[in-house]
């Protein structure tokens, strides 16, 4: 069983390997940018969304009647 574990992790090791050797062979084109302003509104709206949430869960425990 354990010839059979240390197989099989040999192989998912390796797996990465021969993929990124694969891919320096080939030639892929880059890939396509996208803007610094949409980067930017991706960050607003992530961290809104996280404060957001700690909000919605600070303004709950306030109002959260004791048993």
């Amino acid at each position: 069983m354990s010839k059979l574990l240390s197989a099989v992790m040999l192989f998912l090791m390796s797996s990465p390997l021969f993929a990124a050797a694969r891919e320096m062979e080939a030639e892929i084109p880059p890939s396509e940018t996208v803007g610094l302003v949409w980067v930017v509104v991706f960050g607003v709206i992530f961290v809104g969304m996280i404060v957001a949430f700690f909000v919605y869960l600070w303004h709950t425990e306030k109002h959260r009647k004791p048993e």
